[in-house]
């Protein structure tokens, strides 16, 4: 009888480790997914901030030209009717 108290021991012992392992294998697993998902963030922001910084200058661009003396906006749209 005493014998299938320690078999019985010795089997939820196996049971709980292997569980923990799993489970810690899985937070891991997780936590690396996402980091990488981070990263991923960090890059789109970049790529945004640059075609941000892009389309700003061309908007300066365009300011200059409509604002130039030399450059009449409202014969151009009067020309187009």
């Amino acid at each position: 009888m005493e014998n299938e108290y320690v078999l019985l021991v010795i089997m939820v012992t196996f049971i709980i480790g292997v569980s923990a392992t799993e489970m810690f294998k899985h937070y891991l697993k997780m936590r690396q997914l996402g980091d990488g998902n981070n990263r991923q963030l960090e890059d789109k922001l970049t790529q945004l901030s640059l075609k941000n910084q892009v389309l700003i200058e061309r908007v300066q661009v365009l300011e200059k030209i409509v604002t130039e003396p030399e450059y009449d906006l409202k014969q151009k749209i009067n020309a187009l009717n």
